[in-house]
């Protein structure tokens, strides 16, 4: 009777050492499933961030392409205004030249 009971306590170790095993294979699983999924949202979130600098950088860049064309743009439309000033002035001067070159 004692063997008996010896063996089924014996049985009954090995089945708890064996649901231990299992619980502990289970949770290392877990851990290392969650720390996967870490590394990947911190990887997402990484480049999720790189690519919003990108995208502000790409911005700023084009807005700054823009401002600057627009100033040329205004400059080149400055000078044309000048110039046409000083042809207008230049031609009433050789009007006047003539005018007094006739009288």
């Amino acid at each position: 009777m004692f063997a008996s009971y010896q063996k089924e306590l014996l049985q009954s170790l090995a089945d708890s050492k064996a649901e231990m095993e299992r619980v502990q294979r289970e949770e290392e699983e877990r851990a290392k499933q969650a720390e996967a999924r870490r590394i990947e949202r911190e990887a997402a979130e990484r480049r999720a961030k790189e690519e919003a600098e990108r995208r502000a950088k790409e911005e700023s860049e084009r807005k700054a392409k823009e401002e600057a064309e627009r100033k040329a743009k205004e400059e080149a439309e400055k000078q044309a205004r000048e110039a046409a000033e000083e042809a207008r002035k230049e031609s009433e001067r050789q009007a006047e030249l003539r005018q007094e070159a006739a009288a």
